[in-house]
């Protein structure tokens, strides 16, 4: 039985994370909508399914590597950023550009009733940038000077969704929980055991080169 009760957030690394993501994503039962906001076990950086290997490690500090996420979007750095994710149920009538937007609003919303200012991006994309924070794409979270401050990227998997975001604000979780209940109805933010077991069992995939290389 889910329950909304808060729990501390384990501390990962990016493998760590992008394992326990996939699990969160398999094990949720159909229907829940389910916050996880990242701990991080030092720097992390990780890239967008479809990208390069050799660019995301370019990209990366030195003795930072790279780690493939499982959704799509560009390399970001997790050097401080307030990192989370939301598995949520998933219409197939729902474009996934909705959903982004959606997503997206529910934060900005959030995040300007608790005193932060934000503004949502409109301007129509001219095609992906390798970085995540080098500009902002349409319906990304921007600040009073027009930079970017929240992006985020989306997989599908049957009837279930998962956004992984990054937000260059350092805010409350509860902030987060406001902006997601405001699109996707109250979210559950507790961890059940088997998710974190199964998520363990994933890291060595998150580890592997045939996984982050493989492009």
């Amino acid at each position: 039985m889910l329950s909304p009760v808060l729990t501390k957030a384990p501390v990962l690394d990016a493998a760590g994370h992008m394992a326990l993501d996939e699990a969160v994503l398999d094990g949720a039962p159909a229907g829940a909508v389910i916050l996880r906001v990242y701990s991080w076990k030092g720097e992390g950086c990780t890239f967008g399914y479809s990208q390069k290997y050799a660019d995301a490690k370019a990209a990366c500090r030195p003795g930072v590597l790279p780690v493939r996420r499982a959704t799509g979007g560009g390399i970001v750095h997790h050097d401080g950023d307030t990192t989370f994710s939301i598995v949520f149920p998933w219409d197939k009538t729902c474009a996934p550009e909705a959903i982004y937007k959606n997503i997206h609003r529910g934060i900005h919303q959030a995040l300007k009733a608790n005193g932060y200012g934000s503004g949502m991006w409109t301007v129509p994309s001219t095609g992906i940038s390798r970085d995540c924070f080098a500009r902002a794409e349409k319906a990304d979270l921007v600040n009073d000077d027009g930079n970017k401050i929240l992006g985020g990227a989306l997989r599908k998997k049957g009837a279930k969704g998962l956004y992984q975001g990054s937000l260059r604000l350092a805010v409350p979780a509860g902030v987060l929980a406001d902006g997601v209940r405001r699109e996707l109805g109250e979210p559950w933010t507790e961890l059940e055991p088997a998710w974190l077991e199964a998520g363990r069992a994933l890291e060595a995939k998150y580890r592997s080169a045939d996984w982050n290389e493989r492009r």
